[in-house]
């Protein structure tokens, strides 16, 4: 009699039984023992942190119903659950349009640059990744609930004049100081606001073709716009004719972001910043990032900013004054410090996890019988005695390893016992103990890390894919995002011949020449060749035109420059822009070069330099036995990376380090020609 006869004769379902039997074999539902982002999805125990849970909660509502600027910071050791609530607090905004919620992670931009690249990150999340077809966004909904709430909630029809008219009405309130306790309003801000929702809502509508929203969105994110297309929004021009018109500074910047707290309180929503493993930023970085939120809680309404990382970091942060008092005063008004748990709490996370795998299951009468005698099957109550049976408190994620070790000796188990007889004498039956990982050899050490690393590559690239509009795509973030994979290179004993990456800073009160300059020098070659590096994420062409232009006003400091564009984005050329296109191409041959970024590449670069923030805030962890687990460090992704070529393997990097034999750079994957 097979398998499959014998399952149905037990059961009388022997197809359901057998696709059961199959995915314990295939899956392990504890493979993945950190989020990379909020997700609807995640499985939750709303009884874990709870006390933290609820007072994130009530400081949004606090902050929404006082009108004011609150600032929390979250943190304990890594693998406590900061992200897991985090992502709880993400659900519950999102439930019933309860809040409107920026998630933050993985900073990379220079800290110049960080202020603008926070309200990039921020626009996009509001507008779903869209430059058009806005209707049903977040940021939409936004601003059509201030204009009902101009009209004093009286539906009917009204002309645009009328409309306007209440509008101007309502923001001169906010500018009497209608909202307490918050700074100056910046009109500018208001009219363009005003103008995406009229143009978003004619498109909508047919009525319109929806161009003037566009613009508005990619100037309220920090991008510059050509003159004609200023003057379209009614905004300043700008002192000279072939300038582009954008947000000049940080104080603009902080307007923006204002003046969304301010929106969302129209529909009493609060409106929450949420900072996750800020512990990943370099300390410069980190400074510069404290005192733009210090000045943004200072003048928002309805406003709650969570700082989320590793306590030890942020504490030495704060005592070595990298984080100023005045700062820190705002951005920790409230502690929360997140506790281990007791065994039976760790255990309830398990169990979750279970029933969501066991779900699917349900019909099936002896799966539910063994469900009914042991709540931890197929893991089982001996599973609780060995791992959780002598402990005093414990971390989420060594509960969730340990579950994960369970779960591959019921595999193992599968592998030496009929199923029948596996199901039929569950929990009696078992297969030989898996090996001590203890002893394995240096060489299985590094294979594993290299698995594990593979794995939450995949995963990152995966969430990002599937959520494109949380992905920072802006320059000051890419520049970041190489700039810290090339210092990675460099660190490789000249392995790839780079012997110096820096930061190019701007000249005063400019915009950038260059963002990167990599020093480097071929095997055989007798002299460094200096490389610079402009990334080009702009959509005005009047703003290309000036970046030309002042690569052509410094031509000749480098050997070889690179302006890196993206896909998405392309490089708009006017007439100007194209004739400096040209004389750059004239000047450089091959020692000028444009190149474009996919989608696909961006999503390879963050997922890298996300794994080794993993590392860096210790969330990376490796089993070297059931109960004994350590965290992989920094230098162990980068040496992993090494090993497996995957700095080679990305296009845009392959490109600044490959050298052909005479010194000359190879041909990159995808040279733009327009």
């Amino acid at each position: 009699m097979s398998n499959a006869n014998s399952l149905a004769e037990l059961d009388g379902n022997g197809d359901q039984l057998s696709n059961f039997i199959q995915c314990i074999r295939s899956r392990n539902p504890f493979l993945d023992n950190r989020i990379n982002g909020p997700s609807a999805n995640d499985v939750d125990v709303d009884a874990i942190h709870h006390a933290a849970f609820a007072r994130l909660t009530q400081l949004a509502r606090e902050a929404c119903d006082h009108r004011r600027g609150v600032g929390a910071v979250l943190w304990g050791e890594a693998g406590i659950g900061k992200s897991h609530l985090l992502s709880r607090l993400g659900r519950w905004a999102n439930n019933g349009e309860r809040a409107y919620f920026a998630y933050l992670h993985n900073l990379q931009a220079a800290p110049e640059n960080l202020p603008r690249s926070l309200l990039s990150t921020v626009l996009s999340i509001l507008t779903n990744g869209r430059d058009r077809h806005f209707a049903g966004t977040p940021l939409f909904n936004l601003v059509y609930a201030s204009l009902l709430e101009a009209v004093d909630d009286k539906c009917g029809r009204y002309t645009w004049g009328q409309v306007g008219n209440a509008y101007g009405r309502f923001v001169q309130k906010m500018m009497d100081g209608d909202l307490p306790g918050t700074a100056p309003i910046d009109c500018s801000v208001w009219k363009v606001l005003f103008r995406f929702i009229r143009s978003a809502y004619r498109a909508t509508h047919g009525t319109g073709p929806g161009s003037e929203a566009t613009l508005a969105v990619r100037w309220l994110s920090g991008q510059a716009l050509d003159p004609e297309d200023g003057r379209a929004l009614k905004l300043p021009p700008p002192q000279h004719a072939d300038e582009a018109v954008a947000l000049l500074d940080n104080q603009q910047i902080k307007q923006v972001l204002v003046a969304l707290t301010r929106l969302a309180a129209c529909k009493d929503r609060p409106f929450l910043l949420v900072f996750d493993q800020v512990d990943n930023l370099d300390e410069e970085q980190a400074g510069v990032l404290a005192r733009f939120l210090e000045a943004l809680i200072d003048s928002s309404s309805n406003l709650l900013v969570v700082t989320a990382g590793v306590k030890d970091t942020l504490v030495r942060w704060h005592e070595n004054r990298v984080i100023q008092e005045s700062a820190w005063d705002r951005l920790a008004q409230l502690e929360i410090n997140l506790q281990r748990l007791k065994p039976e709490q760790s255990a309830s996370i398990v169990e979750a996890r279970l029933c969501n795998f066991l779900g699917p299951f349900a019909g099936i009468e002896l799966v539910e019988k063994r469900r009914r005698e042991d709540a931890l099957f197929p893991l089982g109550d001996s599973w609780r005695q060995r791992f959780l049976g002598d402990r005093i408190e414990v971390r989420p994620r060594d509960a969730i390893n340990w579950a994960r070790e369970g779960w591959r000796q019921q595999q193992e188990a599968l592998t030496y016992h009929d199923a029948l007889d596996w199901l039929t004498r569950w929990p009696s039956v078992g297969g030989p103990k898996l090996g001590n990982i203890d002893s394995r050899t240096d060489k299985e050490t590094r294979e594993a890390v290299d698995c594990l690393i593979a794995e939450k590559l995949a995963s990152i690239a995966e969430q990002l894919q599937r959520e494109p509009h949380t992905l920072p795509a802006d320059a000051g973030h890419l520049a970041g995002l190489v700039y810290s994979l090339l210092i990675q290179c460099r660190d490789a004993g000249h392995r790839y011949g780079v012997w110096e990456v820096e930061r190019v800073p701007p000249p005063k009160n400019a915009k950038p020449t260059y963002h990167l300059s990599l020093r480097r020098r071929a095997i055989d070659a007798s002299a460094d060749i200096r490389t610079a590096v402009l990334f080009l994420l702009e959509r005005s062409a009047t703003s290309v035109a000036a970046y030309l232009r002042r690569l052509l006003e410094n031509w000749g400091a480098y050997d070889r420059v690179v302006v890196a564009t993206a896909e998405q984005v392309g490089l708009p050329l006017g007439q100007v822009g194209r004739d400096n296109l040209d004389d750059l191409r004239r000047r450089g041959g091959r020692r000028f070069q444009t190149l474009e970024l996919r989608f696909a590449d961006l999503v390879e670069l963050e997922a890298l330099q996300r794994v080794v923030g993993l590392a860096k805030s210790r969330d990376l962890e490796i089993e070297l036995s059931p109960r004994s687990i350590r965290a992989i460090t920094e230098q162990e992704v980068v040496e992993s990376y090494h090993r497996q070529d995957r700095y080679l393997a990305s296009p845009f990097l392959r490109s600044l380090l490959d050298r052909a034999e005479n010194g000359e750079p190879v041909k990159p994957l995808q040279v733009v020609r327009p």
